[in-house]
């Protein structure tokens, strides 16, 4: 069983990361004036490598953080159980925004730290502050995302890996 948790764990997470991966881009990409766009990356070579970062980012938060379990257990703690949307709904809420926080900053600050690289150093702006403006803007779009793939990909996803009979996690 223990298996099929994990992979249930990362598919959803690889399918999330996906999402989030081309998200972030599309709102770094429309947010950047001319100036911001000449530091970044051509636009596909920066979808496939933001996209590529989130999923990496993605399958070691699946593999390392409990938070299959620890959406199950927040569920009980709400008497929320299996199958149902009441614990669909609750369930979800750890991994989007656990998963949202790490993926969200890790891609963001790779990202960041390659444009800043490409500024020249009179005109560059501290790295921590412009990672921090660019993190919390693509945070609560990422969250909100997260949580909506989450709600509709679990029921999908663990029926498939568990079987027809398997409802909800």
């Amino acid at each position: 069983m223990k298996k099929k948790e994990l992979t249930i764990s990362i598919i959803i997470a690889t399918i999330i990361s996906i999402a989030m991966g081309f998200l972030a881009t599309l709102l770094v990409r429309l947010g950047a004036d001319e100036k911001e766009l000449s530091t970044m990356p051509p636009a596909a070579i920066m979808y496939i490598l933001s996209i590529l970062e989130s999923v990496i980012v993605g399958i070691i938060c699946a593999v390392l953080l409990p938070l299959g379990k620890l959406g199950m257990a927040f569920a009980r703690k709400c008497n929320a159980n299996p199958p149902g949307m009441k614990f669909n709904l609750i369930n979800s809420i750890p991994l989007a925004v656990g998963n949202s926080i790490i993926v969200s900053a890790v891609v963001c600050f790779i990202n960041v730290a390659q444009a800043h690289s490409h500024i020249p150093k009179e005109e560059a702006p501290p790295l921590f502050p412009m990672f921090l403006g660019g993190w919390l803007k693509l945070l609560i779009p990422s969250i909100i995302l997260s949580y909506v793939l989450a709600i509709i990909l679990s029921p999908v996803v663990v029926k498939i890996v568990r079987g027809k009979d398997s409802g909800n996690l």
